[in-house]
Parts: C-alpha cells; sequence; structure tokens
C-alpha cells in the first residue's frame, strides 16, 4: 500500500516544460537550420545545474514524442533529465546518407559535413544559451537512422550515445555496413553506447540490418544485449509488432531504457541513503564515461521512497539537500514538507510547506492546488 501511494505522489509531479523555436545558420552546410529546444521543467529550479543533450532528427516529426517521453521517463528517475533538441532540415537525404550516389548526385553523400554541424556548431551554440553538460545523445529513424549509424561508427565522434531506429543501411548497396568492418576496431575519441532496433520491414531494410548486426557481432564479439569492449558498447532489438512508421515510437522509448538500465539507483521499494545515492552514481561514471549528478526528480523520487519507506530520516535529508541544490523547486520544498512531517518534525514542515506555496504562487504552479492542501492540512494540525 505504502508503495502505490508513493507512485500516485510521484505521478503528479510530471514534467512540463518550456519549448523554444527558433533557426540557427550553419556555416558548414551553408543552410538555415529549424529548431525546437524542451527544457526540462527543473531548469528554472536551479541557476548552475547542466544537462545532458538530445538531439532529435527530423524534429517535426519526432521531436514531441521524444521530449515528452523523455520527461515522462525522467520523472521516475528511470533516465536522467535531458535538454530534448530537434533538428530539422527539407534536406534530409543529402544530409544524412554518407555517399554521393549517381542517382542522386546533388542530393546526397553529405553526412560528414552534418556530422560537422552537429557537434562544431549547434552543439557549440546550445552551450552558449543553455546550461548544458559534456553528455550528448544522438537519435534518428530510417534515413536519419542511417546517419546515426554513421555517426556511431566515426571514431572521433563526441556524441556519447546514439539511437538508430529502422536505420536505412541498404543506402549504397550496404556501403556503411561494409565500411562497418573497417570502423569497428578504430580507437575511439571516446567511448559510445550505440542501440539500433528494426521492426517488421521485409526485403532489403532487414538484410542490410542482419549483415549490420553479424558485423558487430563478429568485429567485437558481442551479443544481442551488448558487449564488454570499453570503445563500443552496442545492443539492438527487434519490434515485429510495429511497422516502419510506428516503431520510432516505441523504439525510442525501449532505446532510452536499455542505454540507461540500471542507471535508477532505486527502481523498486529498496530505498538508500542519501550517501548510498552518491557512492551509487560514483561508481556509474565507469560504466558511462561521465559522473551524472543527482537531478532534481532524483532526489524527489528517491527522498520520498525512502519517507514512505518509514526511512523518514533518511528521506528528510535527500530531500533538504535537493532543496539546496534546486532552491527553486516548489514540489521539491513540498516533498520536504512531507517528510518532516512523517518524521515527527512538524514545526519544520510547516516552514518547508510555506516555502512551497511561495513560489508555487510566484510561478504560478500546476501543483499549487496540491500545495495549499498539504500547508492547510499542517496549519490546521499545529492548532490543535
Amino acid at each position: 500500500m505504502r508503495l502505490v501511494l508513493v507512485l500516485m505522489f510521484f505521478f503528479s509531479t510530471a514534467v512540463f516544460a518550456q519549448t523554444d523555436k527558433t533557426v540557427i545558420h550553419s556555416e558548414i552546410l551553408n543552410d538555415d537550420i529549424n529548431l525546437q529546444i524542451h527544457l526540462p521543467d527543473t531548469y528554472a529550479h536551479s541557476n548552475d545545474f547542466n544537462y545532458p543533450v538530445l538531439i532529435v532528427l527530423d524534429g517535426s516529426t519526432q521531436f514531441e514524442h521524444v521530449a515528452a517521453n523523455v520527461g515522462f521517463l525522467s520523472t521516475y528517475a528511470i533516465i536522467p533529465e535531458m535538454i530534448t533538441v530537434g533538428v530539422s532540415s527539407n534536406q534530409r537525404m543529402k544530409y544524412f546518407t554518407p555517399t554521393r550516389i549517381a542517382k542522386f548526385k546533388d542530393n546526397s553523400g553529405d553526412a560528414e559535413q552534418f556530422r560537422q554541424f552537429l557537434e562544431q556548431e549547434l552543439l557549440s551554440e546550445l552551450g552558449k544559451k543553455y546550461r548544458t553538460s559534456d553528455y550528448q545523445i544522438l537519435t534518428g529513424h530510417s534515413l536519419a537512422g542511417l546517419f546515426t549509424s554513421y555517426v556511431a561508427l566515426t571514431p572521433n565522434s563526441q556524441f556519447d550515445a546514439v539511437i538508430s531506429i529502422s536505420p536505412s543501411l541498404w543506402w549504397d548497396s550496404d556501403w556503411l555496413v561494409l565500411k562497418s568492418a573497417e570502423l569497428l576496431p578504430a580507437k575511439r575519441a571516446k567511448p559510445l553506447r550505440w542501440f539500433l532496433s528494426m521492426a517488421s520491414e521485409p526485403n532489403e531494410m532487414a538484410s542490410a540490418f542482419a549483415a549490420q548486426i553479424k558485423q558487430l557481432q563478429d568485429g567485437l564479439g558481442a551479443n544481442s544485449t551488448g558487449n564488454t569492449s570499453k570503445q563500443l558498447h552496442w545492443f539492438y532489438k527487434h519490434f515485429p509488432d510495429e511497422t516502419h512508421d510506428s516503431t520510432p515510437l516505441v523504439g525510442n522509448i525501449e532505446a532510452l531504457k536499455i542505454l540507461f538500465a540500471g542507471w535508477n539507483a532505486v527502481p523498486e521499494i529498496a530505498v538508500m541513503p542519501l550517501k548510498d545515492l552518491k557512492h551509487f552514481y560514483r561508481q556509474k561514471s565507469d560504466e558511462f564515461g561521465y559522473e551524472f549528478p543527482l537531478f532534481a526528480q532524483q532526489y524527489n523520487v528517491y527522498g520520498l521512497k525512502a519517507t514512505y519507506e518509514q526511512k523518514t530520516a533518511w528521506g528528510v535529508e535527500i530531500l533538504a539537500e535537493g532543496t539546496r541544490a534546486f532552491p527553486n523547486s516548489e514540489v521539491l520544498w513540498d516533498s520536504l514538507a512531507t517528510a518532516y512531517d512523517l518524521d515527527g518534525q512538524l514545526e519544520q514542515a510547516i516552514k518547508a510547506s510555506d516555502k512551497a506555496v511561495l513560489l508555487a504562487k510566484q510561478t504560478d504552479s500546476v501543483f499549487l492546488n496540491e500545495i495549499l492542501s498539504q500547508a492547510k492540512r499542517l496549519q490546521l494540525r499545529a492548532k490543535k
């Protein structure tokens, strides 16, 4: 019953985030690229916290569902909170294909230039305007999946993780599949995690994908769940019940869950004190090549779980640090009030609740009614 109550409360902390739309001019491409930038709700809760970046290709069709699912998964600490960026261009064949072929000689083969645009121009510009961290993920579907596969196999890529949903690896007579035999053993600039998937696509889509998986298995000695290479960790999955058009929705969710499998320190009802949580994520830095600091949603999830599992002192400690790291979070202050209350510290609970109310009113928070309800309940108890 306690777990049900916790999950009900967690659900009330779903993300409502800001999305910016803009255009960036690329000197490398000599082209204007449309961007949609989705900031986590917690972005405004701190002045110095930096977020990983997830680049979504074909942003005009794929951005919204990916951004929404990142928000949902990160709310429950299944994956990190991220800045999600949709990238759109009307020259997708030109930018997403790694070779120039006669049939499309003026409209193909600029994948390397597009990679340089993403890594040298886009990520740099995002870092100037937003608080981005040094952990970047790239996702693409179909031709964009061919491009992300090209990026994954490029030894000097600056991306930390890549997602290739139903990639068009058949391009130019399986050129990239054949090239991968040469690229797989190359020394990389940084370790990379690569997720590939295929839906119910027949013929050349399926055969090229199967050939790529065999190349990965032969070249890295891996199996379907990943490998032991320190340079390239890869994962793949089939979605036989999905079509080419439906698979991006399911594929991106599964990709993020697999890429961050084991990242959630407390996936069920077992709880940890703050020092153990920090130790857990320090250990994860070896696995991911990056030390993820605790995010606002993690403080909330882990603190409330500890509180409702009768480890109220742990809950107070976790949530109190959360309010120090994210002092403008009305949700964390309200959760801290809950922890103080269940720990028998009514006076401290009222102080935390008052802070939550103040912030919720200042920002016209969607959680204002729930926060006011707890504040009223605590004040009535104090008068008894």
